[in-house]
């Protein structure tokens, strides 16, 4: 399956089969996360692969007891790293090292993210941000591979932290039940490409091919 066949086809799933998914597939999975983009090439993020009923209970109830965490057999826990995050700048050098990055730029991206530093909400919101891109890099490779999941970020951090002895810094960005699908929703409704995008200004919508794809 391609890319855009894949964001086609991606759906929210919300119930699952109790069939057990293979490791390879889960493997295939988080190699995506891993290959995703992040600035300066952070990669701020872990992720906790949780399959034991006791500990999906548990992740279950930190998650407003949303049933899709207790069915599905596999969760796949998000974490911004603030830790590595801290040494954003020197991968950034690394982009420099290898000719990716301009010198100039990256000392220019430096002194901004030394006016930062003070801010940890800032910082905090940029881990967030990387986070996204690689949950969604996995997202689309579960749905690659038939595989439903469901990028659920109404949690209880506290409660997840404590189900799996986070350390401090560490902090739980998203929870994906991952399974195979146990129903076939159709297309969510999607604003029309000409009230999305736009052509040089907000005056001139970009115009919709008439084959375009209105649903996700």
């Amino acid at each position: 399956m391609d890319t855009l066949e894949a964001i086609r086809r991606r759906r929210s799933i919300r119930k699952f089969k109790p069939d057990p998914v293979a490791p390879e597939l889960i493997t295939e999975v988080l190699e995506a996360a891993r290959l995703a983009p992040s600035g300066t090439n952070a990669q701020p993020w872990k992720f906790v692969v949780v399959r034991s009923p006791a500990k999906r209970q548990a992740l279950c109830e930190a998650a407003y007891g949303q049933p899709m965490f207790r069915q599905a057999p596999v969760i796949v826990v998000a974490l911004g790293d603030r830790k590595i995050f801290k040494k954003r700048l020197r991968r950034g050098m690394e982009l420099v090292d290898i000719g990716a990055v301009d010198r100039q730029v990256m000392e220019t991206v430096a002194k901004v993210y030394q006016n930062r530093a003070t801010d940890p909400a800032a910082l905090d919101i940029s881990i967030r941000i990387n986070c996204a891109i690689a949950v969604e890099h996995l997202i689309l490779a579960a749905a690659s591979l038939g595989l439903g999941s469901c990028w659920a970020m109404l949690i209880k951090a506290e409660e997840v932290t404590e189900v799996l002895d986070l350390p401090d810094w560490l902090f739980p960005f998203a929870m994906i039940p991952i399974g195979h699908a146990d129903e076939d929703p159709p297309p969510r409704p999607r604003y029309p490409l000409e009230e999305t995008a736009f052509d040089e200004d907000l005056d001139h919508p970009w115009p919709a091919r008439e084959d375009s794809q209105r649903g996700c």
